[in-house]
């Protein structure tokens, strides 16, 4: 995939890159990246891949600090709680040449509603209906988040009339168009001369997948790629030494925990209190994260500056002891659980570690296993009594999304099948509520009652953490981390 002779010899042997006698990249104008993540299919309702390299586009984007703005979209309205009605800029176009219209939205959003499961369980969309660059949808019920999901990568954009096959290959309006893809190995993508929003400065990116983080950080160390994500936190004050390289972090929406199986008789308020007791956050930052995170105090960036509570929990060894005390467990007769973690997110695995040991000193036994594949084994509930994990809580602006995904019966990120009344109740009504202010009251106090239950612990968030050549500029890292490929980035190896 990468097409270089050198990349060959950079992956066996990244380190000693001098005594390989490697020379440096090309100066091709070509950027090389690579990602953590394998994909199998990149149709924007199934992948951010697409909008991460900069091949598809949504109607809104998210800013740094995490509000909403029209970005396909030249103005909108939300004529009542049920009816958005937005008009497009007039002067974009798809990268196969076709204009893009009120009719060409609605065909893509449509097609991915009917496609996507994630998107079709976050939108509740009645109908969809356009007039030259005008479109009009209509929602089952009141959902002033609307705007907020037509930021999300799984919304983009793309022609659904295009011969190309959408699952690799969706031509959309961004800045670079996809010329190849290969599932779990990478794609690369040309400039896109049609494109709307000024020049591509790159003649083409490379895209390759790389799971394990210090190959990434010695492929990029040693000249072989141009840009890595995902960071491992323990090697970058080593890449800030190199003088080549550049690191870029900003505390980030990415939130560590403990995933909690709702449906394991061994999974009692009791012991999820306790376990969220036995939990030593600040040090997991520390030595784990090597403070490249911050302590969590609930799923949402206590930095977001409407939540209310910033204080997040102290390790208490002995009071968990106690609870587990008094629900019957002891030295002689401790609990025993199942505990999952994954290769995807190494760290994951360090944090298990910590809690096991931690644990026993409450009475509770924790057998690890680690597996490739998290989302397939989370579905067999019966395999597991929770599982460390890792997810994007704030991605597009509003709290609604996770919210409905993760505290809702049926949501798609509700792995343990957590369920409480009264927290349906208020999430339903944060979701008919409009004013801005009135939303946040909602967030912090859906936040403070349901950690009362504790349905998942959570640990920390994580620092969103690029590193790239110096000769790489205009890209820049943010805490949402969807865009990471813009039409400002750019190469120039004379800085």
């Amino acid at each position: 995939m990468i097409g270089k002779q050198k990349f060959l010899v950079a992956c066996l042997c990244p380190v000693l890159v001098a005594g390989c006698g490697m020379q440096s990249k090309a100066e091709d104008d070509i950027l090389d990246v690579e990602l953590p993540l394998k994909t199998t299919h990149i149709a924007p309702y199934e992948s951010d891949a697409s909008v991460k390299m900069g091949a598809t586009e949504t109607l809104f984007k998210v800013t740094d600090n995490g509000t909403i703005q029209p970005h396909l979209v030249k103005h909108y309205q939300q004529v009542t709680p049920h009816t958005l009605k937005l008009t497009l800029k007039s002067h974009i176009y798809f990268q196969n040449g076709v204009r893009l219209t009120g009719e060409k939205i609605k065909h893509s959003l449509e097609q991915a509603l009917a496609k996507g499961d994630l998107l079709k369980s976050t939108l509740p969309v009645k109908h969809i209906s356009s007039d030259g660059q005008s479109l009009t949808i209509i929602t089952s019920e009141p959902y002033p988040q609307l705007i907020s999901e037509l930021a999300s990568p799984f919304s983009a954009i793309y022609d659904t009339e295009a011969t190309e096959n959408v699952a690799q290959h969706p031509i959309g309006t961004g800045p670079y168009e996809i010329t190849s893809y290969t599932p779990s190995k990478g794609m690369t993508l040309k400039p896109n001369r049609h494109y709307w929003n000024g020049k591509p400065k790159l003649k083409g990116i490379r895209v390759t997948y790389q799971e394990d983080g210090l190959t990434r950080v010695n492929h990029l160390e040693a000249g072989a790629t141009d840009v890595i994500t995902d960071v491992p936190a323990t090697n970058v004050d080593r890449l800030k030494t190199n003088k080549a390289i550049r690191v870029q972090h900003v505390s980030g929406y990415r939130t560590q925990m403990v995933l909690y199986n709702h449906e394991s008789a061994k999974m009692t308020y009791s012991v999820r209190q306790a376990i969220d007791k036995v939990i030593n956050r600040d040090g997991i930052v520390k030595a784990i994260s090597h403070g490249y995170a911050t302590p969590a105090n609930g799923p949402f960036n206590s930095h977001l500056d409407f939540i209310s509570h910033k204080e997040s929990p102290k390790q208490n060894i002995e009071a968990a002891r106690h609870i587990m005390a008094r629900a019957g467990y002891s030295n002689a007769h401790p609990l025993d659980i199942n505990v999952m973690t994954y290769d995807g997110r190494p760290e994951l695995s360090k944090i298990a570690q910590v809690l096991q040991s931690d644990a026993r000193k409450a009475y509770i036994h924790i057998h690890l296993r680690q597996v490739d594949d998290i989302e397939s084994f989370l579905s067999h509930k019966q395999q597991w009594d929770a599982s460390l994990y890792s997810i994007g809580t704030y991605p597009r602006g509003d709290t609604g999304y996770f919210f409905n995904q993760a505290y809702l019966k049926q949501g798609g990120i509700n792995k343990g099948g957590y369920h409480n009344g009264e927290i349906a109740t208020l999430i339903h009504q944060l979701n008919h509520t409009v004013q801005h202010r009135e939303r946040n009251q909602l967030s912090n106090e859906i936040i403070q009652k349901s950690q009362l239950a504790v349905p998942n612990s959570y640990i920390s968030y994580n620092d969103t953490i690029h590193a790239l050549s110096a000769h790489v500029h205009h890209l820049k890292t943010t805490p949402n981390d969807i865009v990471l490929i813009d039409e400002k980035v750019a190469i120039d190896h004379d800085k």
